[in-house]
């Protein structure tokens, strides 16, 4: 397989890099604009689950807006992850193609979950409101709904996968495109952190991890404060020199070589001609005086 040209690469990434940064710099409204949304709704957050069924249910339709508009921030997580990694694997070839899956499997994952858990509490909700008023034990007839609903079962078994597709992306693409010279060790670092961090405490990390794509699509147009690494104009890695590593020293030069520039050389010859002149006039002058 011929490898892409330094051209073919740069035009490759000028004509994708407005998509992913877009997308990039669209997904946090989305995700943080369903939280602030599902906020205004004045739901529960914690209390008796019997009262957040009831409140899930009278606000079902606005419930489904925030999920959808939150399901859509995620899969616009893809384009701007898949956009870092091409590139990356395109100034380090060494790189697995296989690792590419994971743009995509968290993402998509987090999407369906979203919806499945909607659907899931909103048929667990309705049913639960129409069987309240004819009375019984409340909290076993919630256990009984919430153990038949076989999409709740579906949606609670993806989180996981879910988690650990997006901490893996998050970890391994900063960690590969810092070594290619694409993003600086902070930012790279700071993007691994996240990684590991949506690994232990996914839902407390999904502001900074959005925030964090916002900027890395700054990046892909280069409107950040400092210019964009060196390697993404290049088209080949450029990595960054470790931490403590002392600067190469100037090679040895070699045995019979002469120091010093061009001119302290000229100058050094004309003056050993000049005092070789000087002794030849001397000694022409000591001849004449024998002879006389």
């Amino acid at each position: 397989m011929v490898a892409p040209t330094r051209a073919a690469i740069l035009e490759r990434e000028r004509r994708f890099a407005p998509v992913a940064a877009a997308c990039a710099l669209l997904a946090p409204v989305l995700i943080i604009g369903s939280l602030i949304g599902a906020g205004r709704l004045d739901l529960p957050a914690s209390g008796v689950a019997t009262e957040q069924l009831r409140a899930f249910d009278a606000n079902e339709g606005a419930l489904l807006v925030v999920v959808i508009v939150r399901s859509l921030g995620y899969l616009l997580l893809i384009p701007p992850m898949i956009h870092l990694y091409q590139a990356t694997r395109a100034r380090r070839p060494e790189l697995p193609g296989a690792m590419l899956g994971f743009a995509i499997i968290g993402p998509v994952l987090f999407a369906i979950q979203t919806m499945l858990g909607y659907f899931s509490q909103a048929d667990i909700a309705s049913d639960f409101v129409a069987r309240y008023a004819a009375g019984g034990d409340i909290y076993s007839l919630l256990d009984d709904l919430t153990d038949d609903s076989s999409i709740a079962t579906a949606a609670s078994s993806l989180i996981l996968p879910a988690i650990l597709g997006l901490g893996v992306a998050m970890i391994y693409y900063p960690l590969q495109a810092m070594r290619a010279g694409l993003l600086t060790r902070f930012f790279a670092t700071l993007g691994m952190a996240l990684g590991a961090a949506t690994v232990l405490f996914a839902t407390l990390t999904l502001l900074p991890d959005t925030l964090w794509f916002a900027w890395l699509g700054l990046i892909f147009i280069g409107r950040t404060p400092q210019p964009r690494p060196p390697a993404w104009d290049a088209a080949e890695a450029i990595p960054w020199p470790r931490p403590g590593e002392e600067p190469q020293k100037p090679a040895a030069a070699p045995a019979g070589a002469v120091e010093g520039d061009a001119t302290e050389i000229l100058a050094g010859d004309a003056a050993d001609e000049s005092d070789h002149s000087a002794r030849r006039e001397r000694a022409r002058k000591r001849k004449r005086k024998r002879r006389r």
